[in-house]
C-alpha cells in the first residue's frame, strides 16, 4: 500500500528538501548527512512508515532537531 501525499505534504516536501540542500550549499551539513536525512525519508516512505514521513513533513522541529544535531558533530 503506498502512502497518500496531498499537495499541501508535496509543498512541505519540496520545501525539506531545499532547506536540506540550502544547508549543504552554505557548509552547514555535509554531502553524506544530506543524502542520509533523504533517503531516510524516502526509506520511511518506501516501508509504509506514512507516521514517519508526515513528522518529517509537519513537524518543523524534527528538521530542526536534525540540523541541531549534526552541527554539533
Amino acid at each position: 500500500m503506498a502512502i497518500d501525499l496531498t499537495e499541501k505534504d508535496h509543498n512541505r516536501l519540496d520545501a525539506m528538501l531545499g532547506q536540506i540542500l540550502d544547508w549543504y550549499k552554505v557548509g552547514e551539513v555535509s554531502r553524506n548527512a544530506a543524502i542520509g536525512a533523504i533517503a531516510h525519508v524516502f526509506a520511511a516512505a518506501a516501508k509504509d512508515n506514512a507516521g514517519e514521513v508526515q513528522s518529517w513533513l509537519h513537524d518543523a522541529d524534527v528538521l530542526r532537531r536534525w540540523h541541531e544535531g549534526i552541527k554539533e558533530r
